[in-house]
């Protein structure tokens, strides 16, 4: 069995307007210059196939009051509606591979981490049809108070056994 953790990371803007529930977190407050967080998945059972047991959220603010996350996850890169601060709403639905939510974080000296895993059910399992690189988006799920260009970075924990 192999593990492999691959990760991205992201600063969102330098402002701390609070979200609300469904907003998405992202670089940029504009639509057209939010990129999303690729990740290169590992060496896994055939070509392009993929398990995802769970994914880790790290943020330099140290406030956990409200940081709840959902993760979306896509086989190609998602085009948001809005920047950051706007409705989560992008294209690719028949791209959308899955969420993982993560419901609650621990405060460190230095920031904070939390730990989800599928929406529904324990894992992801994925095939994608070209490559092995996967993006994301984060979607606030509650009424989220930034600190000031906030540093998000995500893990993914994939294991390459099924």
């Amino acid at each position: 069995m192999q593990i492999n953790n691959p990760s991205a990371t992201f600063t969102r803007p330098a402002d701390t307007t609070a979200y609300a529930s469904g907003d998405l977190v992202a670089n940029s407050t504009t639509a057209g210059s939010v990129t999303p967080m690729s990740f290169q998945l590992g060496n896994s059972f055939g070509p392009g196939c993929f398990r995802l047991t769970r994914a880790r959220i790290s943020k330099s603010g140290t406030s956990t009051t409200n940081a709840n996350f959902r993760l979306h996850l896509y086989a190609s890169s998602p085009v948001p509606a809005n920047g950051d601060n706007g409705a989560w709403s992008t294209t690719k639905a028949a791209d959308w591979l899955g969420n993982i939510d993560v419901t609650s974080m621990l405060a460190f000296t230095d920031g904070c981490c939390g730990t989800g895993s599928a929406a529904a059910g324990s894992e992801l399992y994925i095939r994608l049809t070209a490559g092995s690189i996967v993006y994301g988006l984060l979607e606030a799920k509650a009424a989220y108070t930034p600190g000031n260009a906030e540093v998000f970075t995500v893990t993914l924990e994939e294991v390459d056994a099924f």
